[in-house]
């Protein structure tokens, strides 16, 4: 992950995120994200972005997201509660109709005094925008994680995430571990 400042509150995120099969014998997914965001002030963020899903060896499972979102934050003292609204619409090739989700995040934090450790929980759930003219949540995310701060410019971030299921999924599995490295320009 790649980030900084454009100008001012403006400013980018490059991503690559690699998923490998389940049983780890070689990668499966290829998620590419680019994303530009303003920060109105310390509460609230906002971004829009665009992201390649690309199944390793499978050209007909590739997907094109575009994605709208806000973020609110707030501190209290080592505590940080965040709630994000994220419209997103996927294009899988030779589809006839895009998937929509509406996906509400809440996140809380804690930065631990005198270390570089920011342990985080969060829920997320998946609504799908068609659902025969209503929304039907897809899938909750649930997740638990921390983020190391090695300097000013360098992070990382060890998870677990769990998935409720109540459609199939092919990017995603009931299970996941994953571990980011963050740099900021």
């Amino acid at each position: 992950s790649l980030c900084g400042k454009i100008y001012k509150h403006l400013s980018f995120l490059v991503e690559e995120d690699i998923r490998p099969r389940d049983d780890f014998k070689e990668a499966e997914w290829f998620l590419t994200t680019v994303e530009v965001n303003y920060k109105f002030n310390k509460y609230l963020l906002a971004g829009s972005g665009y992201m390649s899903l690309a199944r390793y060896k499978a050209s007909d499972e590739l997907r094109n997201r575009y994605y709208l979102y806000a973020t609110g934050t707030y501190s209290a003292g080592r505590f940080t509660l965040s709630v994000r609204e994220r419209f997103q619409s996927t294009y899988k090739v030779h589809a006839e109709h895009p998937k929509n989700y509406l996906r509400t995040m809440l996140t809380l934090s804690y930065k631990i005094s005198k270390t570089d450790f920011s342990p985080f929980a969060y829920a997320e759930i998946f609504n799908d925008t068609g659902y025969q003219g209503n929304m039907h949540t897809d899938r909750i995310r649930l997740s638990a994680g921390s983020d190391y701060k090695i300097n000013k410019q360098n992070a990382l971030q060890l998870y677990y995430r769990y998935h409720i299921f109540n459609v199939y999924d092919p990017v995603n599995y009931k299970h996941a571990i994953g571990l980011t490295y963050s740099h900021r320009f």
